[in-house]
């Protein structure tokens, strides 16, 4: 996880798309776009506007995972990716999980991140399931992907492991035909808190990142973003501080919870030009020897 290839090999041709390899299995990628998760950890490339390549980190969009041990004063968090941002931005988030500290494999539609790092005492896997749906091309052509984190304490002490996704409000990121976000707009941008019940008498809850139109969506690059987590009875309710992704806040203060919780951080409201970013996280106590697994 995290290494660099040994012998990447050269584009053939200088008008060929090389973008090195850092990459990842694409989430969705049937026909209305995909993005991926590179295997160092952040999401990378982009193909959100039809007919358009970008390449760009965006530095806000990380999951993220704290683990601390019963009894001990302190836990570790840690972004789960191997490397940071350049330009101080989002300075004192915990970056640089180790290079090396897990395994990443991809047979689409799945991936794996397999993280193996001795200061985290529970062993975590997550994978990534773009959903291919049998006789449906509609929603199978999406950008869609299920992430299901898998927990194992292999301990004999009580693990707390939360874990974290943040994601940035892109709306307007996806007007222009450049490879990179410069020029990226974020004037209207908006974040709405969401919940609705589905199978089961569970309960989604989630974010959706939109933005002001005057006559709705009218170009193919306009749309939503949306994160969400499927709800439990032991979760807390979530909170709605603001949180932006220029800012050098942490991600997350990280509780010590008793019970599972949920917590979804979005802001209050939204100012002209300015981006927002909304956060998922997912608290809960592993006792020794359990395994549990859970979606987003």
């Amino acid at each position: 996880m995290g290494q660099p290839l040994p012998n990447p090999g050269v584009r053939k041709n200088k008008t060929d798309i090389d973008d090195g390899y850092w990459q990842g299995a694409p989430v969705g990628g049937f026909g209305a776009g995909t993005f991926s998760r590179t295997y160092r950890g952040d999401f990378a490339r982009w193909h959100i506007k039809s007919g358009v390549h970008k390449y760009a980190p965006v530095y806000a969009n990380q999951f993220a995972m704290f683990q601390q041990v019963a009894g001990e004063p302190a836990g570790t968090a840690r972004v789960l990716m191997t490397d940071h941002p350049k330009n101080g931005e989002l300075s004192s988030w915990q970056w640089d999980y180790p290079v090396g500290a897990g395994e990443y494999a991809a047979l689409f539609p799945k991936s794996w991140y397999d993280y193996k790092w001795d200061k985290f005492p529970a062993h975590v896997v997550l994978e990534q399931f773009s959903p291919v749906l049998p006789d449906n091309y509609k929603e199978s052509s999406y950008p869609v992907a299920v992430y299901r984190w898998h927990a194992e304490n292999p301990t004999n002490k009580v693990v707390t492991v939360s874990v974290l996704l943040s994601w940035t409000n892109m709306g307007g990121w996806f007007r222009n035909y450049l490879r990179d976000f410069q020029g990226a707009l974020n004037q209207g941008n908006q974040n709405h808190f969401r919940q609705e019940a589905v199978a089961n008498a569970t309960t989604m809850k989630g974010v959706v990142f939109d933005r002001s139109r005057a006559n709705g969506a009218e170009s193919e690059w306009d749309g939503e973003f949306s994160i969400a987590a499927m709800n439990h009875p032991a979760w807390k309710s979530p909170t709605r501080p603001s949180f932006s992704p220029m800012a050098t806040a942490k991600p997350f203060g990280l509780p010590s919870p008793r019970t599972a919780s949920l917590r979804i951080v979005i802001p209050r409201g939204s100012a002209p030009a300015r981006n927002w970013a909304a956060r998922l996280l997912s608290s809960s106590l592993w006792n020794p020897a359990r395994k549990k697994s859970f979606p987003w």
